[in-house]
């Protein structure tokens, strides 16, 4: 079932409860008063037709006591009294010797008076109802019993027409008040419907739709609840797609990278087996087979250096930034003197929480990186210092820069500024994307800064030994 038939029915079931018990209480409530105050005022015309009997009696003398006496007393106090709607009867001892009705009901009233002088029962013939009083009087130690009648069958037939009256009333109310729910209840379930509706279209590939939030309540709440995740799943979708379209990329360079220098190994490599070329002409193509075989060694490394980084929890130590740049100078030298570059150092004393291989490989990278920009005779800075956030070393050129639009793609896997000039220095498109990957395992942060013609900064600020703590 709907939850909207849900709360409709609810409302309905409850209020046809709540009108009935309501119509009873009230009716029941105004039918007791109706017969205590028929009970009180038959007790009062009993008492008064006692009373009057016993006066009267009184005032006769014993020998004047005869039945015609007394049942003539009896007809003179019964005429006496105001009320014609009670029947009246007089008995000497179980014996009846004056009525003004014929009508006879059993009741075992005379039994049970005992120590009280009246007593009175409602009591059935047919479908008539009757109130019977019954009081004793005890003269001349003769007992006599007084009783009185009043057919109160009126009060009872009023309580079942305002039964009848009310369930007419109450079935006008339970028409008029389901009106009233169905409209009520749509509208507090219109809200709910839109967001059933936004969450359907959600679930049918519509990630860009969004709940219509209108008001401050549960249902608000719940509709912006519904938007946040919303925008989380379609945030982390977009991730995911884009994660995707890196891995399809970074495979598919990976396969161009690969093809390119294969294809020269192979067509070299067949040149040398199936043609004889000269000397020079075999130097040549010996040249072309190792250069190639040395790019692919290249990526093959970085991408091993990748996977490396990637999976392995490193331990970091403090390392004295003096003995670190010295291996890094060792292992740039050689290269850089090939293009007679100058290495210019200004390092302070200071110490970094690192890996020292990682560390290694990522300054070797950026100083690479600089070398392939520069031309013959060029120069490159290395600066560290301390700062309040920790260490910061500095790797500095005045090579031929990048544009700005190109700084955010730097750190892809196999983007190159310039292709035609990385492969010609034997790049491979995967050292930034390393530098970035050892950059996030310190925990440190780098910032690159270019300008076309006049070179490149590149400086990465180290935190201090409390951040590996945490």
């Amino acid at each position: 079932m709907k939850f909207f038939w849900k709360i409709f029915f609810a409302f309905i079931a409850l209020m046809t409860v709540g009108f009935s018990v309501f119509g009873m209480l009230i009716i029941s409530q105004s039918f007791r008063n109706s017969l205590e105050k028929e009970i009180e005022e038959g007790n009062r015309e009993n008492r008064m037709y006692q009373l009057a009997f016993e006066v009267n009696m009184n005032s006769l003398s014993e020998n004047y006591r005869t039945e015609k006496i007394v049942r003539d007393l009896a007809e003179s106090v019964i005429g006496n009294l105001d009320s014609q709607e009670y029947s009246y009867k007089l008995y000497r001892e179980q014996d009846l010797i004056y009525e003004n009705s014929p009508e006879h009901l059993d009741h075992q009233l005379f039994d049970q008076l005992g120590e009280d002088n009246c007593i009175y029962q409602v009591s059935e013939s047919g479908e008539q109802k009757y109130l019977i009083f019954v009081c004793k009087s005890i003269m001349s130690e003769r007992l006599y019993y007084l009783e009185s009648i009043k057919d109160i069958t009126s009060l009872y037939q009023e309580r079942d027409d305002l039964y009848a009256q009310y369930r007419v009333v109450m079935l006008a109310l339970i028409a008029t008040s389901s009106i009233i729910v169905f409209i009520l209840t749509h509208f507090l379930t219109k809200s709910v419907i839109r967001l059933s509706d936004t969450t359907r279209q959600f679930a049918q590939g519509d990630y860009e739709v969004r709940a219509d939030v209108q008001s401050e309540d549960e249902i608000g709440t719940l509709a912006k609840d519904f938007n946040q995740m919303a925008e989380s799943l379609n945030q982390r979708m977009e991730e995911l797609t884009m994660a995707a379209q890196k891995q399809e990329d970074f495979t598919a360079s990976f396969a161009h990278e690969l093809k390119t220098p294969l294809t020269s190994i192979i067509g070299y490599a067949d040149m040398l087996r199936t043609m004889d070329m000269s000397r020079e002409e075999t130097m040549e193509a010996s040249h072309y087979i190792y250069s190639q075989g040395k790019r692919l060694e290249s990526l093959s490394f970085k991408l091993l250096e990748l996977i490396v980084t990637k999976n392995q929890d490193y331990q970091m130590k403090p390392l004295q930034v003096n003995e670190l740049m010295e291996e890094i100078n060792i292992a740039v030298s050689k290269v850089l003197e090939k293009k007679h570059i100058v290495l210019q150092e200004s390092i302070e004393d200071g110490t970094v929480w690192g890996e020292k291989d990682l560390l290694v490989s990522l300054f070797t990278n950026l100083i690479d990186n600089a070398r392939k920009a520069l031309p013959e005779d060029g120069n490159i800075w290395l600066k560290g210092r301390k700062v309040n956030a920790g260490y910061e070393i500095r790797v500095k050129d005045n090579g031929c820069g990048m544009p700005r639009e190109e700084l955010d793609k730097i750190t892809e896997a196999f983007y190159m500024v310039d292709k035609s000039r990385s492969r010609k220095e034997g790049g491979a498109g995967l050292g930034m994307t390393l530098c970035r990957r050892i950059v996030e395992v310190h925990k440190a942060k780098w910032y690159i800064r270019s300008e076309e013609g006049k070179g490149t900064e590149i400086w990465v600020v180290f935190p201090g030994e409390a951040a590996h703590e945490k």
